[in-house]
């Protein structure tokens, strides 16, 4: 039997003898187990001036119309305050964000339903959906009236928006300084991807953002903190310490860190880079010196290149070297000892390759380049008229600065785009 939270509470409470004693105001559980069980009623009497009273759940004899107790009312100690000893429905779980692990999102809950197994009652569902709203409200049985008036078979009233509850994470509990401690397990975290995260960060609030991001190790939060808003960015490093922002540094690609330092203050973005690593260093200062919508602000310095004299067999196994490293390792390019670039060769020409052919026998010679200062729209236009996943970016000198992943460009021309169509750009 399933009965709803709003339901319990105009439920009666009576003493062993029967006598009436008020309803219940809240109840407590405990979150450990997939399906927490009840743990204690609060039952409130007066309006004016109420007072609380906590009864374990032991000491419920009965749940059918109403709570009959074990215990008589003169052995009932008062309180002035709700007990705060567990977690209790109202404070922790009602109007509260949950992540919902399985469709991986966060939602607000408006009602929970309970699984009832003798005088057992049982956490099963969040009830995430209008109805649990309008139910709260006490407006149920008006409401589902119009509905039916109007349309009987309604998503309203056929499609309940429950969440089983093993699939529910209270995103966390404030202490007595008002600290946030996240109950979210890291092997529910671990289970969804980087890119549902951070829409899940987006969704909450900034103390439960901040709670929910220095929890995640550092490798997930840099995989994740580069698809935030730049405002949200900041928020997050303001209460990181230096030097977890510099490993979150460390983990970003060198295009992205170096947007990151161009949003900050000048005196901030030089306190990082004078702590960083000397060469990750120079090479987002180098980076930091070209506009953010040319080709030298988009591109990133991590890539694979190779000298031309190695065999196929060689390039594979550099390749497999740096794969965690590279952001693109689709291509690799062929430069000379002053890293003039000569040519570039694809992975797929690699598999197919002679193991002992050199690099300059089977790389494309003169790849489509472009030039550190070309626009956004250049690059992108090159990107497409080659069908390239990646093009490298030189100098005047035809040395190699970096490459430009299609990723990059498209978020910059559309916002660009979208900015010229709005105008807000």
């Amino acid at each position: 039997m399933f009965l709803f939270y709003t339901e319990l509470l105009g439920r009666e409470v009576v003493d062993r003898h029967g006598r009436f004693l008020g309803y219940p105001f809240d109840f407590t559980l405990q979150f450990q187990e997939a399906y927490p069980r009840l743990m204690g009623m609060i039952l409130r009497r007066g309006w004016v001036h109420p007072r609380y009273y906590y009864v374990p759940w032991s000491e419920v004899q009965q749940v059918n119309n109403h709570f009959q107790l074990r215990i008589a009312m003169e052995s009932m100690q008062p309180q002035s305050d709700v007990p705060s000893s567990d977690a209790s429905i109202r404070r922790n779980i009602l109007d509260q964000q949950v992540l919902d692990t399985f469709n991986r999102r966060v939602v607000r809950v408006n009602d929970v339903h309970f699984l009832q197994v003798h005088n057992e009652l049982r956490l099963a569902h969040a009830d995430v959906g209008l109805r649990g709203m309008v139910r709260r409200l006490g407006w149920e049985k008006w409401v589902d009236f119009a509905v039916r008036l109007v349309n009987n078979h309604a998503d309203y009233l056929t499609h309940e928006a429950f969440i089983a509850w093993k699939y529910v994470q209270p995103l966390g509990t404030a202490d007595t300084k008002g600290a946030l401690h996240l109950n979210v397990p890291q092997s529910e975290l671990r289970s969804i991807p980087p890119a549902d995260l951070s829409q899940i960060l987006n969704e909450l609030d900034p103390r439960q953002r901040e709670a929910l991001f220095k929890v995640l190790d550092r490798v997930t939060q840099a995989q994740i903190f580069a698809e935030l808003d730049s405002w949200m960015q900041m928020d997050l490093l303001a209460e990181l310490d230096t030097k977890v922002a510099l490993e979150l540094m460390e983990h970003l690609p060198s295009d992205e860190a170096a947007d990151l330092l161009s949003a900050m203050n000048r005196r901030d973005a030089d306190r990082l880079l004078m702590q960083m690593d000397n060469k990750r260093a120079q090479t987002l200062s180098g980076l930091l010196e070209h506009r953010s919508d040319s080709a030298g602000g988009l591109m990133t310095t991590e890539m694979i290149l190779l000298s031309q004299t190695i065999t196929v067999a060689e390039a594979i196994e550099r390749l497999k070297a740096v794969t965690k490293k590279s952001e693109m390792i689709y291509y690799a390019y062929i430069v000379d000892e002053m890293n003039h670039l000569l040519g570039m060769v694809t992975l797929r020409t690699l598999l197919q390759a002679d193991p002992l052919k050199q690099m300059q026998d089977v790389m494309t010679k003169k790849p489509a380049c472009v030039q550190v200062n070309a626009s956004a729209k250049e690059v992108a236009y090159m990107l497409d008229k080659y069908n390239f996943l990646a093009v490298p970016v030189i100098n005047e000198d035809n040395v190699i600065q970096g490459i430009i992943t299609i990723d990059d460009v498209l978020a910059q021309v559309i916002a660009a785009t979208w900015g010229e169509k709005t105008g807000l750009l």
